[in-house]
């Protein structure tokens, strides 16, 4: 579970830069096409709190992923944290307010 990170933030991030511009900046040898292409799936299939869900609790959208892709599954929401943390895109989760 990756709730010590604002999953609101990183899609606020990656649904307003260019494609072109996260390719650059994600793209390397353990964060790879295949996980990248993953990714803009899921970006693309979800809005920000349904993004939230799948980023809080490693789950994927109902989209149609490719072997490659399936392959990743176990291990790519950590793969994800892993590249967004690395390159400073992750932001510590603020803890939420409990009404008394």
């Amino acid at each position: 579970m990756n709730t010590n990170y604002d999953a609101s933030l990183v899609f606020e991030f990656l649904s307003h830069t260019p494609e072109a511009a996260l390719r650059k900046m994600l793209i390397d040898k353990t964060f790879t096409e295949i996980h990248f292409n993953m990714f803009m799936k899921i970006l693309r299939s979800s809005n920000e709190t349904q993004f939230c869900d799948h980023f809080y609790n490693s789950t994927y959208p109902k989209a149609k992923f490719n072997a490659n892709e399936i392959n990743l599954k176990e291990k790519f929401w950590d793969a994800c944290v892993a590249a967004l943390n690395s390159r400073g895109l992750l932001s510590p989760a603020t803890p939420q307010k409990i009404a008394a």
